[in-house]
């Protein structure tokens, strides 16, 4: 397609024209069968191919190939199985690489379990040549996660460019043109071919025009059922506006095509919090609460670990450090001052001293760049993070964690959390050496009230979407920022 040819689509969509589309069209259910006949066919190929590794049996008759066929056909109806249970063939997921990454890797895995139960329950064992089976776990889990990953990046590209389509829908937003175009690629991207957009200008909301609008999408709506197939109506409003909501449905019900209204952005960060049944109400959670006794166990190991083995590894550099502030500054060679932990229990932080000033009371002015009371050291380590390795000593003691919000200054607490309301959302995790907050270049000085409100805003989301895999990346990012970070003085 012509990038004028492009541009003219583009312009009858935005007036609600229809599209005349050329994309090759797919059913979701053929998309999905053919899926699944594939994955049948990969898995019992791949017992096939161990049997006749195994065997060298690749020029003689097939003798002796029924149980490796039975044992292929369970495999499949156990992998397909559980495919279907986890949503794999599922529109959202098809086209998901990382997530069929995800579940071909643990599908696999569990049919193996599931196959090994099975024969241990009948006795079985013996029957099956070991060379066969770990072959044919070998080549089932090559063959599954290259076709399943190959074929969600090719889904994913021909259904961003507008090559496979496996809906054809109309479109009513209220948005600007750049959320029109935002909730048309996210739709591309899961196959869904608009090919009739009808924006209503977010102006004319609230006042008595939107009925003229409302009246305007529903004739576009028809001329796209009179031109085209469609087989559906997405309806893009703010939950917030009922009635509005209430007269647009009212208006279309008459077209023999199902409607779906599409949650607003506010709606749609509600919908992917955690949700909570109680009898026939449902709640959706707005807080995390700290994390459960399983997830503190989980991230306790992991800090000790790290925090042993870098103090095995780092205690030369450490021994080094302390003999030079010795020499150049003298004793203390450790700076102690008083921080908020978990719960806001206090707790005094170790670093290694920078400054010619040990500030721990009401007033502690936070160091700038240049600051005259950091030693020529202190410049030095501060700058590469050495002054912070004491702290690995506070993590083994529990008052801190590896990865968490930075923990301030008593003084810094008391002044913030009087003027951001969420600040003291951050202690329901133990602090960290470093954090979320200082990957993503939340570091330093903070003059301004807005760049404190950052940084909680990022240590916040680090609460809600804790997870062990979370804190291994922001160590490994940390690693990387340790030598490029220029906010560090």
């Amino acid at each position: 397609m012509s990038r004028l040819e492009q541009s003219r689509i583009d312009s009858d969509l935005w007036h609600g024209g229809v599209a005349d589309r050329r994309s090759l069209r797919w059913s979701v259910e053929a998309l999905q069968a053919f899926a699944m006949l594939s994955d049948v066919f990969f898995v019992v190929g791949a017992a096939i191919l161990a049997w006749s590794v195994r065997s060298g049996e690749f020029a003689t008759p097939w003798h002796g190939i029924d149980e490796t066929l039975k044992v292929g056909l369970l495999s499949a109806i156990l992998f397909v199985g559980y495919m279907m249970m986890r949503g794999g063939y599922s529109l959202a997921h098809l086209s998901a690489v990382r997530r069929q990454f995800v579940l071909v890797a643990q599908g696999w895995v569990l049919t193996f379990f599931v196959l090994a139960w099975i024969a241990f329950l009948f006795q079985v064992t013996t029957s099956f040549s070991r060379g066969v089976v770990s072959l044919h776990f070998l080549f089932g889990f090559a063959f599954l996660m290259v076709t399943h990953v190959v074929a969600a990046r090719s889904l994913a590209k021909r259904f961003a460019l507008g090559r496979m389509s496996l809906r054809r829908v109309a479109v009513v937003a209220v948005a600007d043109d750049s959320g029109l175009d935002r909730i048309r690629r996210r739709l591309a991207r899961k196959g869904i071919e608009v090919v009739m957009l009808s924006p209503i200008s977010p102006t004319r909301v609230g006042r008595s025009g939107f009925m003229g609008a409302c009246r305007g999408a529903v004739g576009d709506v028809r001329t796209a059922l009179a031109s085209t197939q469609i087989d559906g109506i997405y309806l893009f409003l703010s939950w917030k506006e009922r009635r509005h909501i209430d007269e647009l449905k009212a208006a279309l019900s008459p077209m023999p095509v199902p409607i779906y209204l599409f949650a607003d952005q506010d709606t749609e960060r509600l919908l992917r919090r955690p949700r909570v049944q109680v009898g026939d109400m449902l709640g959706f959670e707005l807080q995390r609460a700290p994390l459960t006794r399983t997830d503190r166990a989980a991230k306790r190991a992991l800090d000790v670990a790290v925090a042993g083995t870098a103090l095995l590894m780092l205690s030369p550099l450490m021994l080094l450090t302390a003999v030079a502030i010795a020499i150049e500054t003298g004793f203390p060679i450790l700076f102690r001052q008083n921080r908020k932990g978990f719960g806001a229990r206090p707790f005094p932080i170790l670093k290694f001293r920078s400054m010619t000033v040990q500030e721990n009371g009401s007033v502690v002015t936070q160091a700038s760049k240049n600051d005259v009371r950091v030693t020529r050291l202190g410049r030095v380590i501060r700058r590469t993070s050495i002054d912070e390795l004491p702290q690995l000593i506070n993590v083994l003691r529990g008052d801190m964690s590896i990865v968490g919000p930075r923990p301030h200054a008593v003084a810094h607490d008391d002044l913030y959390d009087g003027l951001i309301a969420s600040y003291a959302f951050r202690q329901h995790v133990k602090p960290g050496i470093t954090g979320w907050a200082q990957v993503n270049g939340c570091r330093g000085e903070t003059r301004e009230v807005d760049q404190m409100r950052a940084r909680v805003e990022y240590d916040i989301w680090y609460i809600n979407n804790w997870s062990l895999w979370l804190d291994v990346r922001i160590i490994v990012l940390t690693a990387f920022k340790i030598f490029v970070d220029k906010q560090a003085y």
